[in-house]
C-alpha cells in the first residue's frame, strides 16, 4: 500500500500535462491504494472462522497466490510500449479493480486468505459466480502483464491462474462441509465465468 502511495504521489507530481493514460495510470493507483486499505480494514475485522483448511499445501499455495501479483514489476522490462496497450491495459486494471473492491465489500469480515469458512455470502457478485475476488484479480493481472509483456510475466499470469483455480476448488470443499447449502448456491451458481465454468 505504501508503494503505491508513493506512485500516486508521482502520479500527480507528473499529471500536467494531462493525458488520458496518465489520467487512467493515476486512477488505477488510486483504487489500488483503495483496495489495500479495504484489505487491511477487513482483515483487522474478521468474524471468527467455523473451519480452517489444515492442508499445509493448500495454506501455503494460497499465500503465494496472494503474492505473485507483487512480483511483477520485478519480471523484467518489456522491449517496448504502445501508448494505445498502455491504455487498453489501465482501464482493464481500473475495471478488475473496481470489481474487486465491489467483491470484497460483499464479502465483508468474511475475508481471509487461506481456505476459511465464516459465512456463505451468495448477495453481491456473488449471486453470478462463486470466486468474483479471484476472476477480477486474473482480469486485473492480466492488465498489468498487458502493460509490460515479458515471458516471465506470462509465466507468472498461467502459474497464478492454476493456483486460483486450485484455491477455488479446496475452497468450495471447506465451505460444503460447514454449510450444508453450499451444494444449491454452486449447483445455480457458475464457478467464474456465468454460463460457462
Amino acid at each position: 500500500m505504501v508503494i503505491n502511495i508513493l506512485v500516486v504521489y508521482q502520479d500527480l507530481k507528473a499529471l500536467l500535462p494531462i493525458s488520458l493514460i496518465k489520467a487512467t495510470g493515476l486512477i488505477h493507483h488510486l483504487l489500488t491504494v483503495c483496495f489495500y486499505f479495504l484489505i487491511i480494514f477487513l482483515y483487522f475485522l474478521r468474524s471468527p472462522a467455523r473451519s480452517t483448511s489444515r492442508s499445509r499445501m493448500t495454506n501455503f499455495l494460497a499465500i503465494i497466490a496472494t503474492f505473485i501479483p507483487f512480483t511483477l514489476p520485478f519480471l523484467g522490462k518489456p522491449e517496448f510500449n504502445k501508448p494505445e496497450i498502455l491504455l487498453i491495459a489501465n482501464v482493464i486494471i481500473i475495471i478488475s479493480i473496481a470489481l474487486s473492491i465491489y467483491a470484497l465489500g460483499s464479502l465483508g469480515k468474511n475475508f481471509s486468505i487461506i481456505p476459511q469458512a465464516r459465512k456463505l455470502i451468495e448477495t453481491g457478485p456473488y449471486r453470478i459466480v462463486r470466486h468474483p475476488l479471484y476472476v477480477s484479480e486474473l482480469i486485473g493481472v492480466f492488465g498489468l502483464v498487458l502493460a509490460g509483456l515479458t515471458f516471465l510475466k506470462i509465466a507468472a499470469f498461467l502459474l497464478l491462474t492454476v493456483l486460483q483455480v486450485y484455491r477455488a476448488f479446496q475452497e468450495e470443499k471447506l465451505l460444503a462441509k460447514v454449510f450444508p447449502e453450499y451444494r444449491e448456491y454452486s449447483a445455480k451458481t457458475a464457478r467464474f465465468i456465468p454460463g460457462i465454468i
